[in-house]
This record gives structure tokens, sequence and C-alpha cells, in this order.
């Protein structure tokens, strides 16, 4: 990733990164909790998630983005949206343990699994 690319005119090219994973964060949700998430409670969710993807060796492999509003404004709790499943918004409430967010997200084992989806969904993952 450190190469850089140069745009050329009427040319689209290409550039590659090294995670396997997308999770937009919604802004606004976490600049009303002030925090919440984390040993203390005082990180927000994107610091509070990367620090358990440190903790489980997996942090470069999640691409964390804080986005604009997703639409959803849940109270006591920030909306992300996982990159692979966009017709699919998570509220992560305040104070959750975020290994539950890196199983549903990374299929950690031991975690939840993911819900069931009818046979034949196209949004179906393996469990």
């Amino acid at each position: 990733m450190g190469k850089k690319h140069k745009a050329v005119e009427g040319e689209i090219i290409t550039a590659t990164g090294p995670w396997r994973e997308l999770l937009l964060v919604c802004r606004k949700c976490g600049d009303k909790l002030d925090g919440g998430y984390g040993a203390k409670r005082k990180d927000e969710l994107p610091d509070a998630f990367k620090q358990v993807l440190r903790d489980t060796g997996r942090r470069r492999e999640v691409r964390i983005l804080e986005v604009g509003c997703l639409g959803v404004c849940p109270k006591n709790g920030v909306t992300v949206m996982h990159g692979a499943r966009p017709g699919e918004m998570l509220v992560v409430p305040e104070g959750m343990d975020l290994m539950q967010l890196a199983g549903r997200l990374l299929g950690t084992p031991s975690q939840l699994p993911f819900p069931t989806l009818p046979a034949g969904d196209p949004a179906r993952r393996p469990t």
C-alpha cells in the first residue's frame, strides 16, 4: 500500500489494500454518545474496536471508516455497516462487549453465530 499511484486522464486504475473487511461507523451516533465503549467505557466505538482487533491479532484485516449519518439514529448506541453487507445495518449498544461485534463480522470462534437466513439467500454466510 505504500506505492503511490498516479492518475492518468481517461483511465481508471486499481489500488489494493491489506484489508479483508470494511466497517462503516456513523460519526453522528458516536458524537452523541461521547464514549461508552472499552474497558472503562470512555472510548469511542472505532478506537475501542481497533483495540479489540489488536488484542485478537486481526487489526490489519479490518478497515474502519467513520462516515456521515446512516439514518438509523438509535438511542444509546452506534450504527455500523459491514461493507460486504450494505443492506444490513447493526446497532451496537453502548457498553457492549465488542468481541461480539468481532465475532459477527469476522467469524471469531466462540462468538455469536450469524443469524440464519433462508436457503438460497445471496447474503447467506457460513457459521
